[in-house]
């Protein structure tokens, strides 16, 4: 399988992280125009990747019109990592970790990479089955992120983290119906974060293995926030 990466920001992250295959650039005639652009032409030449000049509206036809700012990457698709690939995270003093329960809309889970990036989250771990796959789109929505940040596939989250709570980590999940304010939670101590799917939060057997629940507390007219703006809440204030 491959992915048409679009986009200064991911192009320039797959290249100079090389977790992809990379097959083919295509850029917009007069590319040249552009300083991010020459860059990713210097970058693919240093590479040895082929590279074509190509009319922007053939860009927008090979990536349904997204905004791809004049370059598309031609590439294989981003596999997630395991435990093994990164077992520095675990053995950190005071590491955060975000657990993202079934997180199916590539957008958000995009976004959310983008927020671990920038705050400077440890590792983000997700369930095998019934999570976005690291598609262009959340490459695209997760600025580039996506292409370096450790994203940790596991088979069973529920058993992942009762597992790292053996080994001295604090379990909190966001929960609208929560007891307890974000305000009261504090980083003393190996954090995993667990957010909870678009629709159905987090479910019921993950939710039971929590340490603690919080709640985000704003306007009560309004049920909760979107999970992508909920993680930028909650990693701010652990910032």
């Amino acid at each position: 399988m491959h992915d048409l990466l679009y986009g200064v920001q991911p192009v320039l992250s797959a290249l100079n992280h090389e977790k992809r295959r990379l097959e083919k650039l295509f850029l917009k005639k007069n590319y040249n125009f552009s300083t991010k652009l020459k860059e990713i032409r210097e970058i693919a030449e240093q590479l040895g990747i082929p590279t074509q000049e190509v009319s922007k509206a053939r860009l927008s036809k090979m990536c349904s019109n997204s905004v791809h700012q004049g370059v598309i990457l031609n590439c294989s698709t981003l596999a997630f990592s395991s435990i093994e690939d990164h077992p520095e995270i675990f053995k950190k003093r005071l590491p955060i970790i975000v657990a993202l329960d079934r997180i199916e809309d590539p957008q958000n889970f995009g976004s959310i990479l983008r927020t671990c990036g920038f705050f400077g989250v440890d590792g983000v771990v997700v369930p095998r089955d019934h999570t976005s796959r690291l598609s262009a789109v959340v490459s695209k929505a997760s600025a580039g992120v996506s292409e370096w940040f450790p994203v940790i596939s596991v088979p069973n989250l529920t058993r992942f983290i009762i597992e790292q709570k053996s080994k001295g980590f604090w379990i909190v999940g966001l929960e609208e119906n929560a007891i307890e304010n974000l305000t009261f939670l504090k980083r003393d101590r190996p954090l995993i974060i667990v957010f909870g799917n678009e629709g159905r939060g987090i479910r019921h057997l993950v939710k039971n293995n929590c340490d603690n629940l919080y709640k985000i507390t704003g306007n009560n007219k309004i049920s909760s926030l979107n999970v992508s703006n909920a993680a930028s809440v909650v990693l701010f204030h652990l910032s």
